[in-house]
């Protein structure tokens, strides 16, 4: 009747607050890169933008078909009462 839910990301919280090594623009000048290289850079940024857009969007909707599961589960709650109250 219900669809599974997404898992949740609880591996984030261990890892959030870990140092990171280096910042994201720090790894490498962008002087010493070869266009080649500059150019996969630039491409794994924007596959990684488009998956965290998608995530994003997906989670958005989930959320939104939870409220309104939500909504359907009590409007049947308060049918059934109405019924109940007619017996």
């Amino acid at each position: 009747m219900t669809a599974p839910l997404l898992p949740l990301r609880a591996d984030r919280s261990a890892t959030s607050r870990a140092p990171m090594a280096a910042p994201r623009g720090a790894a490498a000048p962008a002087d010493d890169l070869t266009p080649e290289q500059q150019a996969q850079i630039a491409a794994q940024h924007a596959a990684f933008d488009f998956s965290a857009a998608e995530t994003a969007e997906l989670l958005r909707e989930h959320e939104v078909l939870e409220s309104m599961m939500q909504e359907q589960l009590k409007n049947e709650d308060e049918i059934m009462k109405k019924w109940i109250a007619l017996i």
